[in-house]
């Protein structure tokens, strides 16, 4: 049957964690439940498979594919046959094109959903964690009403944990948590966070912080006994205080969630998600919000029985923010993400210009409850309606920033880059101001980088790249190029070329082929004036480089006709130069030319072994190829005769893993 293979073999690592492990157990019990809806066709399939007849199922669940094409019982039956030929028949390959038949066929399905999640076990159980994690974030974002979806979430930290990335994992425990609050698998996921903030992350601090806040909302929840003793023990040994329990039915909202929580408890495998119907004289149909819970039972449970309605204004929406801004205000982001997205869509439904920070919070609260994807579609699709929004955001990030809340001004900057491409350089330099707060230089100059990129007249992340670069950083030679740039002096060779460096690197090939085109002429301007022979073989070499970078730039705006035109007209000018070869060699290798680029790269080596360019270029294919022995033996080689040569031996220092000084 669907996923029993799965849970044998999760009970084998399971037994060094049985309850936490007990919970990831749901989770192939909830597949089993969904995979177990079948016909007379299915269920006698399904025996032969039981019997071990592996030819005689696959045969009897092609047939059922075959005859009822399109349906619901195929689309099982594909699964099915995917499974067999996944976890009995070893051939993996072929049972992964199945899964992914069912996804194209019926990209909406419930078994659709099925499929990703079978991928995700299938290459979690290959250790290929980061295409098992794609698989499961899948159906957290576009299934978030099946039961499926919240075994998902697991899975995806539970793949981030084996994959070492415990920061992530315990971003997503969190969100686990904050999709299904006040529930016993709430306080185990959170249990969960705690443990890895102390044993992997070594964060006492923040570990000492979670167990309390365990303790502190899930003390009194009923089926949270274990990990609150564990909890207890834990602070103890951490020499923390250990709170007093809050009463979740003190008051009536915690009496309403806690009956809620428990129903939602009890019915949980059933899988998807509870509907109410619509409140008093509000008879507007909105689309699910996917967080699991509708803003009529929201406001129902907050208001008693009767609910809270609104007026024959329409000013229900009002009501609904106002009590989103509770919920929000008290992180309980899954019923304050409900109302939001509920009282916009009446807003909008009334032509009714809505608080853009409306938005922002339930892109916020989509974050929290880990559907990254709807966060920004939120957001993207209020900027196109509304320009302020994007300035909300700004200007939260700005408060937060002002608050020394620094991780959450990181979030919120983060959430809207790319959607407003004439911000994207102010906001990646907010970004660097938080990380020069957080002592972090390295991703200060990234994104002093990306700042620059994105606008290189943005003298505010100039002058910070360079200052971080100087006094941070200790490369004061870098430095000094951005400085010059800050003030005016960048019309240089170097200047020019820095920044070509830099908006290439990042995708800005508009701006990257006129920066090197710049540092092309000012060499050019120079070579007419220079006298002395060195001078003048230099000032050729730069004019040659900068144009072939040139050509690179604009081979990557779809012009591979003018860069070749580029390379053509340099053979001509300076026929014999070894850089012709390497130029030719580029452009090869962006056109999948692999067999003539690297013959057009040695034969630039072996026009000036002097010359690290090429090298390195053949180097860099090596690896992307995974010839790492190729690439090592041939910077070696280079170092033999030319030992001094730095950006070589940094090439070779990174593929080998030495540490650099």
């Amino acid at each position: 049957m669907k996923l029993l293979t799965q849970l044998a073999n999760f009970q084998k690592f399971a037994i060094k964690n049985i309850k936490y492990y007990g919970l990831i157990a749901v989770i192939l019990v909830a597949g089993v439940q969904i995979g177990c809806v079948a016909g007379s066709g299915l269920r006698a399939a399904e025996k032969l498979a039981v019997e071990k007849d592996y030819n005689g199922a696959l045969a009897a669940y092609q047939n059922i594919v075959d005859t009822k094409p399109g349906t619901s019982e195929a689309y099982q039956a594909q699964l099915a046959i995917g499974e067999l030929l996944v976890e009995h028949m070893n051939q993996p390959a072929e049972g992964v094109k199945t899964y992914e038949a069912v996804i194209a066929a019926a990209p909406e399905s419930d078994e659709a959903a099925e499929a990703y999640y079978n991928l995700g076990m299938h290459y979690y159980r290959e250790k290929d964690y980061s295409t098992a994690q794609t698989q499961f974030d899948v159906i957290v974002n576009q299934f978030p009403n099946l039961e499926l979806s919240h075994n998902a979430q697991l899975m995806l930290a539970k793949s981030f944990e084996d994959a070492k990335n415990f920061e992530q994992a315990v971003e997503i425990y969190d969100n686990f948590a904050n999709r299904n609050p006040r529930s016993e698998r709430a306080a185990i996921a959170i249990a969960r966070k705690g443990q890895i903030q102390k044993d992997h992350l070594k964060n006492e601090e923040e570990a000492k912080r979670t167990y309390q806040s365990l303790v502190k909302k899930y003390g009194k929840v009923e089926g949270t006994e274990e990990e609150i003793e564990k909890a207890k023990q834990e602070l103890t040994a951490l020499k923390a205080s250990i709170p007093e329990p809050d009463d979740p039915l003190a008051t009536q909202y915690g009496r309403a969630l806690a009956q809620q929580e428990a129903t939602r408890e009890r019915d949980r495998p059933r899988g998807g998600v509870e509907r109410s119907r619509a409140m008093g004289n509000i008879d507007l149909q909105v689309a699910d919000s996917g967080f699991g819970i509708s803003a009529p039972e929201v406001m129902r449970n907050f208001g008693g029985q009767g609910g809270i309605a609104g007026d024959e204004q329409g000013s229900y929406f009002d009501a609904e923010l106002m009590i989103a801004s509770f919920f929000y205000g008290d992180e309980n982001y899954r019923d304050a993400g409900a109302l939001y997205f509920d009282a916009i869509a009446r807003a909008e439904s009334a032509n009714v210009k809505i608080d853009p920070y409306a938005y922002l919070r339930l892109s916020i609260c989509y974050r929290k409850v880990g559907m990254h994807q709807r966060a920004r579609e939120v957001l993207k699709q209020a900027a196109r309606r509304d320009g302020s929004v994007i300035e909300a955001v700004i200007d939260t990030g700005r408060n937060q920033y002002t608050s020394e809340s620094y991780e959450k001004a990181l979030e919120t900057y983060n959430s809207v880059i790319g959607m407003a491409r004439g911000r994207d350089s102010e906001i990646y330099w907010l970004i660097a101001l938080v990380h020069k707060k957080l002592g972090e230089p390295e991703k200060e100059r990234e994104t002093l980088e990306r700042s620059v990129a994105a606008n290189t007249q943005n003298v505010d992340a100039l002058q910070s790249l360079a200052e971080v670069l100087h006094y941070r950083l200790k490369d004061r030679k870098a430095a000094a190029i951005f400085q010059d740039l800050v003030d005016q002096k960048g019309d240089s060779y170097i200047g020019s070329k820095t920044i070509g460096d830099l908006t290439y690197k990042y995708g800005n090939y508009v701006q990257s082929r006129a920066k090197y085109r710049a540092a092309a002429r000012t060499a050019k301007r120079l070579l007419n004036k220079a006298e002395n022979k060195a001078e003048k073989r230099e000032l050729r070499h730069q004019i040659i480089y900068a144009t072939i970078l040139a050509a690179r730039a604009t081979h990557h705006l779809n012009k591979a006709e003018d860069a070749q035109k580029m390379i053509d007209e340099l053979a001509v000018e300076y026929p014999e130069h070894a850089l012709i070869p390497y130029g030719r060699g580029e452009l090869a290798l962006l056109n999948g030319d692999t067999e003539t680029a690297v013959a057009e790269f040695k034969a630039s080596i072996e026009q000036n072994p002097v010359s690290d360019l090429a090298l390195i270029a053949l180097g860099e294919y090596y690896v992307s190829q995974g010839y790492n022995d190729d690439a090592i033996a041939l910077w070696e080689g280079y170092l033999t005769n030319n030992q001094y040569n730095q950006n070589v031996r940094r090439h070779l220092k990174k593929l080998t893993g030495e540490d650099e000084e």
